[in-house]
């Protein structure tokens, strides 16, 4: 005993005299990345404007999640990180229970569902064949007016159902084809809220889980665990540019009798179906058992103002020039990568070829991450050989930091009391310990906060702490194994 306590002690001493030569940060940064590689992000913040902001003016790929954090009524905070560094926390379950992804206002997204029924008002009701009548109606819609071919096996079907409510989310997994924007979907709301797979609302803990009649399988990628796969399919906003993709749009102006009539001799016994949410209310007469979905039409030429007018404008002057008047024809916004991509019509100048294309029209590509922007073709041997222009830098009066800031300059002006001190910095839109102290009593999500209120003090810390290196992840990890 008295030899294995010596041994014990000489491995202390050793390991003092190693922290004398090597002392520790003052804090511990926490860091999924390689060492070579930027520190990851995790913030939190009272307002979705204030999260969506620093995503802007962030250079890393990072998105906006809702937390859940208060019974009742429905109180929400937004964290901002990357899909990797959420999944690392998220998916032992233990904590963070009750998200949410928010869909970006204007972003390309994926075709979605969520829907539902009460079951003991509609005792009759077969949720499941229902769905299935569904997602066939809209894989017909889809061929018939966008010649997209899709099935059952290209929709995430996930269930959070209890015996009081029947509960689905749909989630088309549609090849190289994403909608325009959440209002083109027909459904919902900006900024929308959509729960994420493995979680369940606060207070009722029946997490949304895969159906047992789903009938998609994600394929299977390496380094990657079917379970994440899951997690990133489920995800309306993680769609992602390319050459290939078609940005479909639906004229939501139509006649409403119109919209209908494709469906209406395929009528059915079952219930309702809307779009976007399945309800079945009491009484079901006769003359409301109809299927209903909004026709999908082609897009529409004519150009509406992007969420960037300023940018906007630049574009437009980039393509009026040398007696061409251009214009644009359509607007997407890729939130992934925080790029703004303009179908250009009239104005066919391509630098692959050094002249205008005869008949097929340019892309002018915004990346507001990086205030650059570049030139890409719908030409098919430019997009066979890859073709993307060199980049040139945004003027400065567009570039996003400069627009952000005399935004907030504008709208501090109009809001600041003059009789009043300036707001604190807990006032900005980032949680302080005092907003955790303020009846925010859900043991759950303050332990799902624990690491995020750690990055974020240590990031605060680090910033006037100057001539030490971090913490390595693989000597925490050493410790902590052998202590």
């Amino acid at each position: 005993m008295e030899r294995k306590w010596e041994a014990k002690l000489k491995q202390i001493e050793e390991r003092a005299s190693h922290y004398e030569r090597e002392p520790l940060p003052l804090v511990y940064r926490p860091r999924l990345s390689k060492p070579e590689e930027p520190p990851s992000i995790w913030k939190l913040f009272h307002r979705q404007t204030e999260a969506f902001n620093f995503v802007k003016s962030c250079k890393q790929d990072v998105r906006v999640f809702a937390l859940e954090y208060k019974v009742g009524n429905g109180q929400r905070i937004y964290l901002v990180t990357t899909y990797a560094q959420l999944w690392f926390y998220y998916e032992s379950r233990r904590n963070l229970l009750h998200c949410y992804e928010v869909i970006p206002e204007n972003a390309v997204c994926k075709l979605y569902f969520d829907l539902e029924f009460n079951r003991l008002a509609n005792p009759g009701a077969d949720g499941k064949k229902m769905v299935a009548l569904l997602i066939e109606h809209v894989c017909k819609a889809l061929q018939q007016f966008y010649r997209v071919s899709c099935s059952a096996e290209d929709v995430l079907n996930l269930d959070s159902s209890t015996n009081e409510k029947f509960s689905r989310h749909l989630i088309f997994q549609l090849h190289d084809v994403a909608f325009k924007d959440n209002i083109h979907v027909g459904v919902y709301t900006r900024n929308r809220n959509f729960r994420l797979y493995k979680s369940s609302k606060i207070g009722k803990y029946v997490p949304l889980e895969v159906a047992e009649d789903n009938k998609f399988y994600p394929i299977q990628l390496k380094n990657i665990s079917k379970e994440n796969q899951y997690f990133l399919s489920a995800l309306v906003s993680n769609v992602r540019f390319s050459d290939t993709l078609r940005i479909l749009t639906c004229d939501i102006s139509q006649n409403k009798e119109k919209r209908v009539e494709y469906f209406n001799h395929n009528s059915t016994s079952e219930g309702r179906l809307t779009t976007g949410r399945l309800r079945l209310k009491p009484p079901l007469v006769k003359e409301e058992q109809l299927l209903i979905f909004d026709k999908i039409v082609e897009a529409i030429e004519g150009f509406q103002c992007s969420p960037y007018p300023e940018i906007d404008q630049f574009v437009l002057l980039l393509v009026n020039k040398n007696g061409i008047k251009g214009g644009i024809r359509r607007w997407s916004y890729f939130f992934p990568e925080e790029l703004l991509v303009y179908d250009i019509c009239k104005y066919r100048w391509c630098e692959n070829i050094g002249r205008a294309h005869k008949s097929n029209n340019i892309m002018i590509l915004v990346d507001l991450k990086n205030e650059v922007w570049y030139q890409k073709c719908h030409d098919p041997i430019c997009k066979a050989q890859n073709f993307k222009s060199d980049c040139f830098l945004l003027p400065a009066e567009v570039r996003l930091l400069f627009l952000l800031k005399e935004d907030e300059e504008f709208t501090a002006d109009k809001t600041r009391n003059p009789h009043e001190p300036s707001s604190s910095a807990s006032s900005k839109g980032t949680l302080s310990d005092a907003d955790w102290d303020n009846g925010i009593d859900d043991a759950y999500i303050l332990e799902a906060t624990e690491d995020a209120e750690l990055a974020e003090a240590a990031e605060d810390s680090l910033l006037s702490y100057n001539g030490i290196g971090e913490i390595p992840d693989e000597l925490i990890i050493e410790v902590l194994q052998e202590y």
